[in-house]
């Protein structure tokens, strides 16, 4: 007599589930399609749930803009010491036009604050202030006499790529947080999985169950020696069954 088909899923890694569940919807869609499981809604929840648990605990839990913002942080940064160290060198000049046009411009550095060791959220305010200052039409004329509006604008326009791309960030990851939690998704799926396989094993000896009964079955047996080899060079993330 065929066993039922069972899984103990709290055993099975998170990438052995994810593969088991992904097969399992592969092998049962032509059933679903035209055969023995057509439109059964225990599919549709499978590959509803199956759906949620690869994009919640497979893909990572990150917007994966951390670098991008760190670049755009790295060039704006870069530009503002830049601008600020040509200001100082013609400072030097302190008789010349140019020389208190930058000094002038000097003034509106430092009284705008700095932004060594500041978090992101602070340098922004930091810039902001900044760049507010030095749009004023006083600070124009300075720019203008010390030949540096090309460069105060090059750092403009980073600060607003770099806005830009951490508002981006900060929406992502909020989305990301307002996912269910990976346990959960992980229950969900687990209880999709059982739903359908005992529904299979509780037809099995019915004309037209038998074949999609095996192909689960060697599946979930593939599942199991899968989960006793885990791969070393990349650890499973904490998820609770």
């Amino acid at each position: 007599m065929n066993p039922m088909l069972r899984v103990n899923y709290s055993e099975l890694s998170t990438k052995v589930l994810g593969n088991l569940s992904n097969r399992t919807i592969e092998v049962v869609s032509p059933a679903y399609q035209s055969g023995v499981l057509q439109h059964n809604p225990l599919v549709e929840v499978l590959t509803a749930k199956n759906k949620s648990y690869q994009e919640i605990v497979i893909k990572s839990t990150y917007s994966g803009l951390g670098d991008p913002v760190a670049e755009a942080d790295l060039r704006r940064d870069k530009l503002y010491r830049s601008l600020r160290r040509m200001l100082q060198g013609m400072a030097a000049f302190n008789e010349t036009p140019k020389g208190k046009a930058a000094e002038a411009l000097l003034t509106v550095f430092e009284e705008s604050g700095s932004i060594r060791n500041l978090s992101y959220a602070d340098q922004n305010i930091v810039m902001q202030t900044l760049i507010k200052r030095l749009d004023e039409p006083v600070n124009q004329g300075h720019l203008s006499t010390v030949s540096a509006k090309d460069e105060y604008d090059a750092l403009k326009q980073a600060q607003t790529a770099f806005e830009a791309i951490s508002a981006e960030q900060t929406d992502a990851n909020s989305a990301l947080r307002k996912k269910p939690s990976a346990s959960g998704a992980r229950r969900e799926l687990h209880l999709a999985l059982r739903n359908l396989f005992s529904l299979v094993s509780a037809m099995k000896n019915v004309a037209g169950w038998e074949d999609l009964y095996h192909d689960l079955n060697e599946l979930i047996k593939e599942a199991r020696q899968s989960n006793r080899k885990p791969p070393k060079k990349e650890p499973e993330p904490p998820v609770a069954p």
